[in-house]
């Protein structure tokens, strides 16, 4: 919800780009990640493989992410999608899988 609100909140000044908001961006994304990463633990189509739980958890993130861009651009009247954001995210979300991986310990695909 925070990513959310945070997202479609109308801006008086966007910056064309700015360091300190693509780190918030990462640390959001690795954060739903990694609720999403224990999330899908408990799901029987993502218990036994990694890669299942890799694409879940990039699918959502990923759709998320490409949606609140897609509603700035379109909806909201002082803020834009940026493909940056995107990319920020997707850092995020890779970063969350391998230290979420690496803490579970290495399994096989």
């Amino acid at each position: 919800m925070l990513i959310l609100f945070g997202s479609i909140m109308p801006s008086a000044s966007v910056p064309e780009f700015n360091l300190y908001d693509k780190a918030v961006h990462l640390f959001c994304y690795a954060l739903l990640s990694l609720l999403l990463f224990v999330a899908s633990l408990s799901y029987s189509f993502t218990q036994g493989s990694v890669l299942n739980r890799w694409l879940t958890v990039l699918f959502l993130g990923n759709f998320l992410g490409i949606g609140i861009e897609m509603i700035q651009h379109i909806l909201i009247p002082s803020r834009y999608g940026d493909l940056m954001d995107v990319i920020a995210n997707n850092g995020g979300i890779l970063l969350a899988l391998l230290i979420a991986e690496f803490f579970k310990g290495h399994e096989a695909l």
